[in-house]
């Protein structure tokens, strides 16, 4: 029997595992011009998790995990065979595990080295083994080994899934984590997901339907998609019995249908028509017939020899294929079956790939035939073929062609976020993403795209692959609109442990043998307004840069200042990190001298702060002690403030 699983669904979904679209472009433009994505990413990301755990039935052994994650600083390996769950079973026990607002985290073999990482308080994270190629098996032990140290030290929790086929590849340090898990009961599972969904049924039911056979086999990913057909099939009408049938029939032998379907069609031009309509299914049905005209232009495809009146019309050609018109729009009459013929012809058809992607591309640069939902229906259903085949690079190639165009910025994003959010891809584009960060040549526009990216697809579970990429797209940004510098600061911004990293990456930049004068003015802008944590030593690190490289801080110097206003507890430490900054030159001793004096002369306009004139007094002050012109009397604040934020 040849089964072919079907990886779309009408509406927005998210299994958890496996490929996910929506069909909505996330990505808009605001009344301001500011490029933005629908939704707090952070937000989103938990909701994510609580719609896995809404819809989770624990696996036999799933307690013994639970029990073992009651305290803080523990790990636990779920082993388990292919489909029974292990990804989700390991997302959801992070999900329930210590406080609801502690960090979640993804870790990967492609993050920064983990010395570099330092968790939070009671971070969670969470390894997939379970797609980790043999030969680097070895290597992904390790990180998980380094995570356990790190989560231990904080208090936070691990959780791992891992192939049970490699057990006896596990170090014996986590063969001792190891619980193992076995698929839970597929009526259950699949009667949650339809009642969450709606349509109330017991797992009673279930069994009694035509589903029962695709019950026990079909991998925890594949009931998700089964119920999304089921819920399909009741678009169109009848009872519970009807869409179960419908539901069934789509999953029996689909593929081998398609393929027979497309071999006994008499010309390519059938077929061209076939695989457009598969395309752009839900699409109205003369705009699906002007842009199959296109398709055949694409493809370099000649036209039909018999006169336009001697051939049959739309109408009963589409019947022909097995396509109705419902309300002016094309629909196949066999549920799933426009996503068999997509699979069938890119699979079986490699050499006219190159032909499909330059149609949509002129379909979406060129014409206005599509609305919002047809368009991104068409551009996710091009995205889900091309990550099935493994066209990495080619995707990479049209996101950064579409992204040339304001327009379609939008749309080359969305096909970024499809593919960094699939499993078995996402590293291979995040790789990608890191490439363009790193280019002096990736578009004003891309950057613009990139920079929102980064924030709401990559830092929600890979934090510090988010701020790597930022960081790289700051320092390249070209004069004008700081997309990516206004991105970096908004991912730092109220996590403590990235604003951190970031003074670190920055002061290494400006401490190279070729140092990146950028970094200077990103860490100029960034402490604008001082960072409430005492990071003494870092500040110091950071201030010598701009004071090195001859960069414009003036403005820098006169923020710290005011701010030393404001927080009366805490301004020896601001005016101590510049004077340590400065290493004793004279020249930047005696600048700031000067700006002290400027600005304790313009006018006061906050009452109730400490006067300009005192802490310009006292910053002077101190300035003489650092040249020696007054006894140096240390002040304590720089030490013991690094004491206690360690």
């Amino acid at each position: 029997m040849n089964t072919t699983w079907i990886d779309d669904a009408e509406g927005q979904t998210h299994t958890g595992s496996g490929n996910q679209y929506n069909i909505n472009n996330s990505y808009f433009f605001d009344r301001n011009d500011r490029f933005s994505r629908a939704g707090d990413p952070l937000r989103v990301a938990i909701d994510e998790r609580r719609w896995l755990s809404e819809r989770f039935v624990p696996p036999s052994g799933y307690g013994d995990a639970v029990e073992r994650f009651e305290e803080g600083g523990t790990a636990v390996l779920l082993s388990g065979a292919r489909g029974c769950g292990r990804r989700t079973a390991a997302v959801v026990l992070l999900h329930h595990a210590g406080r609801p607002e502690a960090p979640f985290r993804e870790a990967a073999l492609d993050d920064p080295p983990v010395s570099q990482i330092e968790l939070a308080q009671g971070e969670r994270v969470f390894i997939d083994l379970t797609a980790v190629p043999d030969q680097r098996f070895a290597e992904a032990q390790q990180l998980v080994q380094s995570y356990r140290e790190k989560t231990e030290r904080v208090g936070g929790r691990l959780a791992v899934a891992a192939p049970r086929d490699r057990d006896q590849l596990l170090l014996p340090a986590l063969r001792a984590l190891s619980v193992s898990i076995d698929r839970p009961d597929g009526a259950r599972v699949l009667a949650k997901h339809l009642t969450k969904a709606g349509l109330g049924v017991s797992p009673a039911e279930l069994r009694r339907s035509a589903l029962d056979w695709l019950l026990d086999p079909s991998p925890m990913r594949d009931l998700q998609r089964l119920a999304e057909l089921v819920l399909q099939a009741r678009s169109r009408g009848g009872a519970f019995e009807q869409w179960a049938e419908r539901a069934s029939e789509a999953l029996q032998d689909r593929g081998l249908i398609a393929a027979q379907k497309i071999a006994a069609l008499e010309s390519g031009h059938e077929r061209a028509l076939l695989f457009a309509a598969a395309m752009l299914e839900e699409t109205p049905a003369d705009i699906a017939f002007l842009l199959y005209k296109r398709l055949l232009t694409s493809l370099r495809h000649p036209e039909e020899e018999a006169p336009r009146l001697d051939r049959a019309d739309l109408s009963a050609r589409l019947t022909n294929l097995g396509i109705s018109v419902v309300d002016g729009r094309i629909r196949f009459d066999g549920l799933a079956f426009g996503a068999a013929v997509r699979s069938h012809l890119w699979l079986y058809y490699p050499d006219l790939r190159g032909g499909f992607r330059a149609w949509v591309t002129e379909t979406v640069q060129t014409t206005t035939w599509l609305d919002g939902p047809d368009r991104g229906r068409l551009v996710a259903r091009l995205t889900e073929q091309c990550l099935h085949a493994g066209e990495v690079t080619a995707l990479g190639d049209l996101v950064a062609d579409w992204a040339k165009h304001l327009k379609l910025l939008p749309l080359a994003m969305a096909v970024l976020e499809q593919s960094l959010r699939d499993e078995q891809r996402g590293a291979e584009v995040r790789a990608q993403v890191y490439l363009w960060a790193t280019s002096s040549n990736t578009e004003l526009t891309l950057v613009r795209g990139l920079a929102r990216v980064c924030v709401d697809v990559i830092a929600p579970y890979h934090p510090d692959q988010a701020l790597v990429r930022l960081h790289q797209l700051a320092r390249r940004e070209p004069d004008g609109p700081r997309y990516a510098r206004a991105s970096l600061f908004e991912l730092v911004e109220g996590d403590r442990r990235l604003y951190r990293r970031l003074l670190v990456r920055l002061a290494e930049g400006m401490e190279l043998e070729r140092p990146w004068r950028r970094d200077a003015l990103i860490f100029l802008a960034l402490v604008a307004t001082p960072p409430p944590e005492p990071w003494y030593a870092e500040l110091v690190r950071c201030w010598r840069g701009p004071f090195v490289l001859a960069a414009e801080w003036s403005g820098g110097v006169e923020s710290w200042l005011a701010a030393a206003r404001l927080t009366p507890a805490r301004s020896d430490r601001l005016l101590d990190v510049l004077i340590e900054a400065a290493d004793g030159r004279s020249g930047v001793l005696s600048r700031c001298y000067l700006i002290a004096e400027r600005w304790a002369r313009q006018p006061e306009v906050e009452p109730g702060l400490v006067g300009r004139r005192e802490v310009a007094r006292r910053f002077r002050q101190k300035i003489d002690r650092a040249q020696g012109i007054e006894p140096f009397e240390p002040t304590p604040a720089g030490a013991a403030e690094e004491e206690r934020a360690s």
